[in-house]
């Protein structure tokens, strides 16, 4: 049976580099933007027959402004991963967008790669939020986008909103949520900006009881909260996401891309110009190649799993690693237990409310 991937192709650039959000970002002419889907083009290629033994189970294309790029290229680019990668059958096949960039020329454009989900950066409802953001598009927009994924029979939408932006009240985030809601999408993502100290931002305990107001406001609306900041509708998991959260081996293309594949980590080059002079060369173009121990292995497997909202189980860890959960693994486990982070559940332990909102509490 082919043992589960997933696979994430990066795309760095952007119109504008959004505020408080640290992801890597490049403003570049059409040239350079399409110079950089060839070199990706050329990495995914050096990866075919290699791969037998797997089943990629979802692909995204990511960044947070993918749909910037050539809209003829990105589809060319997930015709050759539909081409000559294994992608499973069903397979997700999602990509990052801005509302300004979706319209009629842009949807044509990707659909020869046939992408069965979108992820819509809309950040906020709150016009003087998207303008603290440094946002390049309007509520409005984002409605007509939605009008369009519609128009073209892309149902499968999720919506990626921020709480912790500067100048935001609880009444503005309930605005935000709400207009999330009446834009029926099937994934609503709640993501808490990276930086969190400034001039008008709010404190932690705002954040957090931000946090709680859309978990208890959108399971109301019928959202299911299955991972940390994740709602869905039934059947509308991000599955990207959830496989990632899990454990499951992924290769990360583009600058910067990181893969853990079979114990070893690697991470790309973070240099746009050696990227593109490298990819397809995969001496040349690693960065960083790390080989994981057991123990580290184990380790990220429970990470993941303690932001999922089911937790971790010692029946799944058995039979993930043949081996009951280690001692070392146990202590962090019950440490977060003490500090109300997580709580005993059956046969295994289930984050907080607090877990969830703090993210990665057995580090």
């Amino acid at each position: 049976m082919p043992k589960p991937l997933i696979l994430d192709l990066h795309i760095p650039y952007c119109i504008r580099p959004e505020r408080y959000l640290n992801h890597f970002n490049a403003v570049g002419t059409n040239e350079e933007k399409n110079r950089y889907l060839a070199a990706l083009k050329r990495e995914v290629l050096s990866w075919e027959g290699e791969l037998e033994d797997w089943e990629i189970r979802a692909v995204r294309l990511s960044g947070g402004s993918a749909s910037v790029m050539s809209p003829d290229l990105l589809g060319d680019l997930l015709r050759t991963v539909r081409g000559h990668l294994p992608l499973a059958r069903g397979a997700e096949v999602s990509y990052d967008a801005l509302p300004v960039t979706i319209g009629t020329p842009s949807l044509t454009g990707i659909a020869a790669g046939r992408p069965n989900r979108a992820e819509l950066m809309m950040r906020s409802e709150n016009e003087a939020e998207l303008r603290a953001l440094n946002c390049t598009h309007t509520m409005q927009q984002v409605r007509n986008a939605m009008l369009f994924f519609a128009k073209f029979r892309l149902n499968n939408i999720g919506l990626t909103v921020n709480y912790g932006i500067p100048g935001q009240t609880m009444h503005s985030w309930h605005n935000t949520l709400h207009a999330c809601v009446i834009m029926q999408p099937g994934h609503i993502l709640t993501a808490p900006l990276d930086e969190t100290e400034g001039e008008g931002m709010p404190t932690e305990a705002q954040r957090y009881e931000m946090f709680c107001h859309a978990a208890e406001f959108l399971q109301q609306q019928g959202y299911l909260m299955y991972a940390a900041g994740h709602f869905c509708r039934p059947g509308f998991e991000y599955r990207y996401d959830a496989l990632a959260l899990n454990g499951d081996e992924v290769i990360g293309m583009g600058v910067g891309g990181g893969s853990c594949l079979e114990g070893c980590a690697l991470r790309n080059t973070n240099n746009l110009a050696l990227y593109m002079k490298n990819a397809g060369d995969f001496e040349k173009l690693t960065a960083q190649a790390v080989r994981m121990d057991e123990e580290t292995q184990m380790l990220r497997y429970a990470m993941g799993r303690m932001r999922l909202t089911e937790g971790l189980t010692e029946p799944l860890f058995e039979a993930r690693f043949g081996s009951a959960v280690p001692v070392s693994l146990r202590e962090r486990l019950e440490k977060a237990v003490a500090a109300g982070w997580a709580e005993p559940a059956e046969q295994g332990w289930k984050p907080t409310m607090q877990g969830l909102f703090r993210g990665n509490i057995l580090t």
